[in-house]
């Protein structure tokens, strides 16, 4: 039966996060977020009931994260191309990077009272290292899958 659960909520969440991804159409990303969903939706251990409140606010915290994450790859890539920036420049660099990331921490503590309205606390409190410990599992299999120079 929780297979059977886990599966329904496999395909729903990737209906939903296929529709809101508007610039990555890639197969990869559409199974990487699926894994994503399954990972998340086992580590919480979410009912039905749970899962059908949490997903709709999980995916706009998602969407919210992944705009300020993607300005500060942005930032980050224009810098990069200054051959030598002057102090002023790099002040600049610095400044904005601590106001996106200010920005994405705030975006967290916004979604954390919607995440309390779907979820026990202490699953909102899991959810918060999920994403880290998903892509640490992620980059391992990639590791795992290379093949070794001998």
């Amino acid at each position: 039966m929780k297979k059977l659960l886990l599966i329904l909520f496999l395909i729903i969440g990737l209906g939903v996060m296929a529709q809101q991804t508007d610039d990555i159409d890639d197969p990869k990303h559409e199974k990487i977020e699926a894994l994503k969903i399954g990972f998340i939706t086992e580590k919480l251990a979410l009912t039905s009931k749970e899962a059908e409140l949490f997903w709709p606010i999980y995916n706009k915290f998602e969407q919210e994260i992944k705009t300020v994450r993607k300005k500060q790859r942005e930032l980050a890539k224009t810098f990069k191309l200054k051959a030598k920036p002057t102090d002023q420049e790099a002040d600049r660099y610095i400044n904005e990077q601590l106001t996106l990331k200010q920005t994405e921490i705030d975006v967290v503590k916004k979604y954390i009272p919607e995440f309390k309205k779907a979820l026990p606390t202490a699953k909102v409190a899991k959810l918060l290292g999920l994403e880290q410990e998903f892509k640490m599992q992620l980059l391992k299999k990639m590791k795992d899958r290379r093949p070794q120079a001998d």
